[in-house]
Protein backbone atom coordinates (compact mmCIF):
# COMPACT_ATOMS: atom_id res chain seq x y z
CA UNK A 1 0.00 0.00 0.00
CA UNK A 2 2.86 2.37 0.79
CA UNK A 3 4.42 1.69 -2.60
CA UNK A 4 1.12 2.44 -4.33
CA UNK A 5 0.87 5.78 -2.52
CA UNK A 6 4.46 6.63 -3.47
CA UNK A 7 3.90 5.75 -7.12
CA UNK A 8 0.67 7.76 -7.19
CA UNK A 9 2.46 10.79 -5.76
CA UNK A 10 5.23 10.45 -8.32
CA UNK A 11 2.76 10.31 -11.21
CA UNK A 12 0.78 13.28 -9.92
CA UNK A 13 3.86 15.44 -9.44
CA UNK A 14 5.69 14.44 -12.61
CA UNK A 15 4.23 17.47 -14.40
CA UNK A 16 5.84 19.75 -11.81
CA UNK A 17 9.26 19.58 -13.43
CA UNK A 18 11.66 22.50 -13.35
CA UNK A 19 11.53 23.13 -17.10
CA UNK A 20 10.21 26.68 -16.76
CA UNK A 21 12.79 27.69 -14.18
CA UNK A 22 15.66 26.09 -16.10
CA UNK A 23 15.07 28.07 -19.28
CA UNK A 24 16.65 31.51 -19.55
CA UNK A 25 14.37 34.49 -19.18
CA UNK A 26 13.89 36.45 -22.40
CA UNK A 27 15.28 39.93 -22.71
CA UNK A 28 12.75 42.74 -22.32
CA UNK A 29 13.86 45.94 -24.00
CA UNK A 30 12.79 49.16 -22.33
CA UNK A 31 11.78 52.17 -24.43
CA UNK A 32 11.73 55.83 -23.47
CA UNK A 33 8.36 57.39 -22.63
CA UNK A 34 8.67 59.71 -25.64
CA UNK A 35 9.14 56.80 -28.04
CA UNK A 36 6.25 54.90 -26.43
CA UNK A 37 3.98 57.92 -26.87
CA UNK A 38 4.98 58.32 -30.52
CA UNK A 39 4.31 54.62 -31.17
CA UNK A 40 0.90 54.83 -29.46
CA UNK A 41 -0.04 57.78 -31.67
CA UNK A 42 1.06 55.94 -34.81
CA UNK A 43 -0.88 52.80 -33.87
CA UNK A 44 -4.17 54.73 -34.06
CA UNK A 45 -4.00 54.37 -37.84
CA UNK A 46 -2.71 50.77 -37.80
CA UNK A 47 -5.19 48.41 -36.07
CA UNK A 48 -3.29 45.24 -37.02
CA UNK A 49 -0.13 46.67 -35.52
CA UNK A 50 -2.07 47.58 -32.37
CA UNK A 51 -3.28 43.97 -31.99
CA UNK A 52 0.28 42.69 -32.40
CA UNK A 53 1.62 45.17 -29.86
CA UNK A 54 -1.13 44.28 -27.38
CA UNK A 55 -0.14 40.60 -27.65
CA UNK A 56 3.52 41.46 -27.16
CA UNK A 57 2.63 43.63 -24.16
CA UNK A 58 0.85 40.65 -22.59
CA UNK A 59 3.93 38.49 -23.22
CA UNK A 60 6.17 41.13 -21.63
CA UNK A 61 3.93 41.34 -18.57
CA UNK A 62 4.01 37.56 -18.22
CA UNK A 63 7.81 37.45 -18.58
CA UNK A 64 8.22 40.20 -15.98
CA UNK A 65 6.03 38.26 -13.53
CA UNK A 66 7.87 34.98 -14.10
CA UNK A 67 11.43 36.34 -14.40
CA UNK A 68 11.76 38.80 -11.55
Amino acid sequence: MRLLALLSAMVLTSACATEISSRPCPRVTEFSPDLQLQAAEEMVTAPALRRMMDAMAADRAFNRAVCR
